[in-house]
């Protein structure tokens, strides 16, 4: 694991509140992390001033949800739980595209924003 990596890791973690030790390469802001809305833009601020990227500029838009949770989150986390039988699964599935930590950590080694 790359040196830029591990801090990632670590820095998302201390900023989401999922342990870092449940955190990989492969872990995903939206899918897995579950960081979205005004989060997203605390988190690319702190990046930004830990590492001196440019996340800000960032297609953010493309891997999370901007926008804070509707006033009816409840009932339909409520209408989840209580559908998941029917359903098969209890959340819907992201239609954000992934970003994952390892994409993250190699963007900024890099220095600017590529594909992953």
């Amino acid at each position: 694991m790359s040196t830029t990596l591990a801090r990632v890791i670590e820095f998302v973690g201390s900023h989401s509140g999922v342990p870092a030790t449940k955190l990989n390469a492969h872990s995903a802001i939206d899918q897995d992390v579950k960081i979205f809305g005004d989060d997203i833009d605390e988190l690319a601020e702190a990046l930004a001033k830990e590492f001196g990227a440019p996340v800000g500029q960032w297609p953010w838009h493309r891997f999370v949800d901007l926008n804070e949770p509707h006033a009816l989150t409840s009932f339909f986390v409520l209408w989840r739980l209580l559908t998941w039988s029917f359903r098969g699964r209890l959340s819907d599935p992201s239609p954000y595209e992934r970003l994952e930590l390892g994409h993250i950590a190699a963007v900024i080694d890099r220095g600017e924003w590529f594909e992953p």
